[in-house]
């Protein structure tokens, strides 16, 4: 080997083992926070916030149109509700705030947004205590309170608009055209309430005003905002899609290189914080927590080298075995945006035949149930398709235990009609596997739906059984085994 030649390699060697202190810096720590509580944003967040003031406007003007009249408050949330039956982000209450304003903080008290249609004068008021110059940047709304006035503006408009004086109309100006908005008889007021509860938790404190409304007048008919906001954020908006697109290629970007990264004698967390290190490095966040985990012997007892292993393995953390498949799930997020991607790949870079076998037989059910994606098609017979497919490899469909798909937008699990038919704009991702004598596959892809059939967004991730051994063929850019302490 020439000198030149290594020293290239050296410099190489050393560039690897830069890249992956700065993953360890990044995965193995917790997450970053400011000064003030919040987490660290990136630079390539930020920029891919840009025109979510415009999308803002224009989003809380659809929301206006299909109002039936009344006024609406949607409310920020600094916490998640504990859930038991979903498994959704710590910013999911949040969701539908940021979705019309474009402000993704939500410090306590948070803030307050009325929408006030038929208003003469503030058919949009942000009651906040941010800085008010700041928040109009931000969200484009001209009409910024301080966030104690909220109830005191309610209370007033309570009051039938045709019982107010001269007077009041001068003085108490917000409450008024509020009032005016609100009408005289069966006051409409839509809230942003979760879309799936526990009531095993305590009620919750943001929605308290709500009650204090109710008990104060009989006029007053609550509605739940989702009926509005549902709709709304199934379509995907140009911004909407921005964030996902990037959100896809990062995943793609990510998850590639763990599914060259996977062999023998590394652990699926090992593998895992690769991928999230990606995902890190490129700005995004994690759409949901990355899974990892051995896709082979599932119907028999795995013979581990030691009880710490058989240990880690039932705590999440297993050990890759030779001859083994290893399956992924993932989705980074970019402005809460998310991908959501399966894939399973050969630990030792190359399928046996039975893998083949049954990682081609589920991969043609998948392309089947991609294939019919179009609008018109319900979430039901998407489901069908894929059953009666894997139903003829054999009776594959006794081990899918799950459903089709789902929406993805500001979500992973975003929020939507499943039994409606599906619409163009509308981006889906459908998932599906089989356990067959001991061997699992699965896959999920992210689809748009078009104006005429659908538009395979992920196929750039390798799933072919050419194309993922191919993969496996290429040099790793992260070398967690050069950096890993030995055992003592």
């Amino acid at each position: 080997m020439s000198k030149s030649v290594l020293t290239a390699t050296r410099r190489r060697a050393f560039d690897s083992r830069a890249a992956f202190l700065l993953f360890l810096a990044a995965c193995w720590t917790p997450t970053a926070a400011t000064a003030d509580g919040s987490e660290h944003l990136s630079l390539q967040a930020l920029k891919f916030r840009e025109g979510h003031r415009e999308a803002a406007i224009e989003r809380r003007a659809d929301f206006a149109r299909r109002m039936k009249g009344g006024l609406a408050v949607i409310t920020s949330a600094d916490r998640s509700t504990a859930n038991r039956y979903e498994s959704f982000t710590d910013e999911t209450e949040n969701k539908d705030f940021v979705f019309l304003t474009g402000i993704y903080d939500a410090h306590p008290p948070g803030h307050v947004l009325v929408l006030n249609p038929g208003g003469a004068t503030y058919k949009e008021i942000l009651y906040t205590d941010m800085d008010p110059k700041e928040a109009t940047r931000l969200s484009g709304i001209a009409h910024i309170f301080p966030r104690a006035r909220f109830m005191e503006h309610m209370s007033s408009a309570l009051t039938d608009y045709r019982n107010l004086r001269i007077t009041q109309l001068r003085f108490k100006e917000v409450a008024s055209d509020l009032s005016r908005g609100w009408g005289d008889k069966d006051k409409l007021l839509y809230v942003n309430y979760p879309r799936f509860d526990n009531l095993n938790e305590p009620p919750h404190q943001r929605l308290d005003f709500v009650n204090r409304i109710r008990a104060s007048t009989s006029e007053v008919q609550v509605r739940d905002a989702s009926d509005i906001l549902d709709p709304m954020r199934m379509i995907i908006d140009p911004f909407g899609r921005k964030n996902l697109d990037q959100a896809i290629a990062i995943t793609g970007l990510g998850l590639q290189e763990g599914m060259r990264i996977a062999k023998p004698g590394l652990t699926t967390l090992q593998v895992m914080q690769s991928v999230d290190y990606v995902y890190r490095l490129n700005g995004a966040t994690l759409g949901f927590h990355t899974g990892l985990a051995p896709a082979s012997q599932m119907n028999e007892k795995l013979k581990w080298e030691s009880a710490a292993d058989e240990e880690a393995a039932r705590k999440g953390d297993a050990r890759i075995l030779p001859g083994s498949l290893v399956h992924f799930d993932t989705g980074a997020a970019m402005n809460h945006y998310s991908a959501d991607i399966q894939r399973t790949v050969p630990a030792d870079g190359t399928f046996t035949p039975e893998q083949r076998r049954v990682y081609q037989g589920v991969l043609d059910v998948q392309k089947a149930v991609i294939a019919a994606v179009k609008p018109g098609v319900t979430w039901q017979q998407l489901q069908e398709i894929a059953m009666r497919e894997l139903r003829k490899k054999g009776g594959w469909d006794a081990s899918y235990t799950y459903g089709i798909g789902h929406f993805i937008g500001m979500e992973v699990h975003e929020h939507g009609d499943y039994v409606g038919p599906l619409k163009p704009g509308m981006i889906i991702a459908i998932e599906q596997g089989a356990v067959v004598n001991g061997t699992r596959v699965a896959f999920e892809d992210d689809v748009l739906v078009t104006d005429k059939g659908s538009e395979w967004l992920t196929r750039f991730i390798p799933i072919e059984i050419d194309e993922v051994e191919a993969l496996r063929r290429e040099p790793v850019t992260l070398r967690p085994d050069a950096l890993l302490v030995p055992t003592r």
